[in-house]
């Protein structure tokens, strides 16, 4: 399961979203911090590599995000839009499995409560 963001980058932070993203390089890193009723505090953290108008996905460990999109130049900054997929662990029985799709559920739901202003729809 996927959700999309259209965000607008201008050298500050994103008001009121639980996101921290800038670009290093031809890289855009970030990470999103989600309260999850079961285990607290989530930090995910993501990195994507800009390749012409495209953000292809960097991997990393999980528990993380894969943030994939586009970008392109605006007049005061960038205009991204995201595809946000959260990365967990892969499930060795039948019950981690099932617990990482009430995760899934509880991330996209929790996503898009907190996001609602932001055009945010789950794929």
């Amino acid at each position: 399961m996927k959700a999309r963001l259209r965000l607008h980058l201008n050298g500050a932070p994103p008001q009121g979203l639980p996101l921290e993203v800038h670009f290093q390089g031809p890289e855009l890193r970030g990470v999103l911090r989600q309260e999850n009723p079961v285990l607290g505090e989530l930090v995910l953290p993501f990195a994507s590599r800009v390749e012409g108008d495209r953000l292809l996905a960097l991997p990393l460990a999980p528990p993380s995000l894969r943030v994939e999109g586009l970008v392109r130049r605006a007049q005061e900054g960038w205009e991204l839009e995201l595809e946000l997929t959260l990365v967990l662990p892969e499930g060795k029985s039948w019950g981690e499995r099932a617990f990482a799709k009430i995760l899934e559920a509880l991330f996209h739901r929790h996503l898009e409560r907190t996001l609602s202003g932001q055009a945010v729809s789950p794929v």
